[in-house]
């Protein structure tokens, strides 16, 4: 009887010893929101990382089962017991050793649906071990399953969807009975294919001087982070609701829409971001334009004029009330514009008149932008001259966006890290090039651009060879383009270096600069397009 149990015991050990083993597998679909077109969108990009610890897993395993059932005969039974723990201590050290993400930008959450998600990949690991034992109990052929481990994940997720999506809509369906009670509340939703984040704290910096406002934290800007900051965050005396809506596919602003119901809108941008799971620019303005179609007809929408796409959903805007932010003659503007790597001033101007000289220690033009749209839904919910000008003033730089800080060597570093696009690449390229001593721009290049990431990255390099002096590329494959621009654009390429990691290439800076040098961090790559 025990060499049965103890015959099964290792039958069973590599298919569970993939569970720990796919650690780095579950931290993709975690950081891919948990959708499958992202989790093998990114598998594509990083097999080379993620698939060979699991065939070591598999042969590991193999030997271990052949050894250990021809040894069984010899020394005794307890080989069988040995070879299992064996295979199972090799399933953590790949999950803890190999896949850890101990420097990554976005560690793995062990969240409650991660633990939920491990337990089902158990489960179908188990019965595939079972199914294959009836099909060929050969020792040893158990072993192929954690090869696979990629595939019995997203099994193991489809199954566990019906349960997530029943929690998910619980907890929904809790937070919009929560905001059905919150008597008197303004709810405000904020989109765009950047500036967002930035935005809805402008706003809450200004509305904080007359409202109890409740902002959603960092850039929690999907139904579950809306969801949690409602339920965890919302208290009686909140009467306003900032709420960042993210979108990475067709129908994700609609569905954010339906569990807030804003009342006002701000659209701050419509441009090439995530167009490799939208696919065309096209469906991503239609995906935004979703917040001001959900808006009633007493609301208010809110639009930055960029003389392009944004500019034409504001003109096709029939109702609710609009407003028009960003050039002389809108609703609201800025002149005398004054913007350097100490702060900005510009006078603020109304449609109504109105001249407001303002000042604030962010850097950028497009902060001024961000600050506009921000000024004129403040403005809507009554805020006067003073309050405006005196919330402007205590704006503070949103955590990698574009904040010049002093180093203790003498030199600044200016991280705007955050998602980087090329539109705010323009900013904090002019903002690099106005530094007196020398530029160095550090850079993985963008993402989630689609078929044009190779056409944005040959025009970002054009563009970096006029701004900057010495340039450190992020990974070879993704950065090929950016350095073909560089050298298109007349730039020495003994002073472009590229690493195959952001760690590398800081240790490298850390050779090379000193005081005056001017470092800017362009957009810090997220984890799962990560060449190395």
């Amino acid at each position: 009887m025990a060499e049965s149990y103890l015959y099964w015991l290792l039958w069973l050990s590599p298919a569970l010893a993939a569970v720990p083993a796919a650690k780095g597998l579950i931290h993709i679909y975690q950081l891919e929101n948990y959708q499958f077109a992202g989790y093998f969108s990114a598998l594509r990009r990083r097999w080379r990382q993620e698939l060979p610890p699991l065939a070591a897993l598999s042969a590991v395993s193999f030997l271990l089962c052949l050894l250990a059932d021809r040894l069984a005969v010899r020394v005794g039974v307890w080989v069988l017991a040995l070879a299992a723990l064996l295979t199972l201590a090799a399933g953590l050290a790949t999950g803890k050793l190999v896949h850890r993400r101990t420097k990554a930008l976005k560690s793995l959450r062990y969240t409650s649906r991660v633990k939920r998600l491990a337990g089902a990949l158990a489960l179908v690991m188990i019965l595939l071990a079972v199914l294959l034992h009836a099909a060929a109990p050969v020792m040893g052929l158990s072993a192929a399953l954690p090869l696979f481990a990629f595939l019995w994940l997203a099994l193991a997720a489809l199954l566990a969807l019906p349960v997530e999506e029943g929690i998910r809509y619980a907890y929904k369906r809790d937070a919009m009975r929560r905001l059905d009670r919150q008597i008197g509340l303004t709810r405000i939703g904020i989109t765009g294919s950047y500036g967002k984040t930035s935005v809805k704290f402008f706003l809450n910096t200004l509305l904080a001087q007359r409202y109890s406002v409740l902002a959603t934290r960092g850039s929690f800007n999907t139904p579950m982070g809306l969801t949690r900051v409602i339920r965890e965050d919302m208290q009686p005396s909140h009467r306003v609701l900032l709420a960042e809506m993210g979108a990475r596919h067709r129908g994700d602003i609609r569905q954010l829409c339906r569990m807030i119901r804003p009342q006002i809108g701000i659209l701050t941008a419509v441009g090439p971001q995530h167009l490799e799971t939208f696919g065309s620019i096209e469906r991503v303005r239609d995906t935004k334009y979703d917040l001001i179609r959900s808006l009633p007809e007493d609301g208010f929408a809110v639009f930055y004029d960029d003389d392009g796409i944004v500019k034409e959903l504001y003109d096709k805007t029939e109702s609710p009330a609009k407003a028009l932010v960003g050039r002389p003659g809108d609703d609201a503007w800025a002149e005398d514009v004054i913007s350097g790597y100490e702060g900005s001033a510009f006078t603020l101007c109304l449609k109504d008149g109105t001249r407001i000289p303002c000042r604030t220690e962010l850097i950028g033009e497009h902060n001024i932008g961000n600050i506009l749209l921000a000024a004129v839904t403040a403005r809507h919910l009554g805020l006067t001259d003073t309050q405006l000008r005196r919330g402007i003033a205590s704006l503070e730089a949103v955590e990698a966006r574009m904040k010049p800080e002093k180093q203790p060597d003498g030199s600044i570093l200016i991280n705007n890290g955050f998602n980087a696009n090329p539109q705010s690449s323009r900013a904090s390229l002019k903002l690099l090039a106005g530094f007196p001593g020398r530029k160095i721009l550090v850079t993985p290049g963008y993402v989630e651009l689609g078929a044009q990431e190779e056409i944005f990255h040959r025009a970002f390099g054009e563009a970096i060879a006029a701004a900057a002096d010495l340039v450190l590329l992020i990974g070879t494959r993704r950065t090929r383009p950016i350095r073909e621009g560089l050298i298109a654009a007349g730039f020495d390429e003994e002073n472009i270096k590229t690493f195959p990691s952001l760690a590398k290439a800081r240790e490298y800076l850390d050779t090379v600069r000193g005081e005056g040098d001017a470092v800017l961090f362009e957009n810090d790559l997220p984890d799962q397009y990560s060449e190395g």
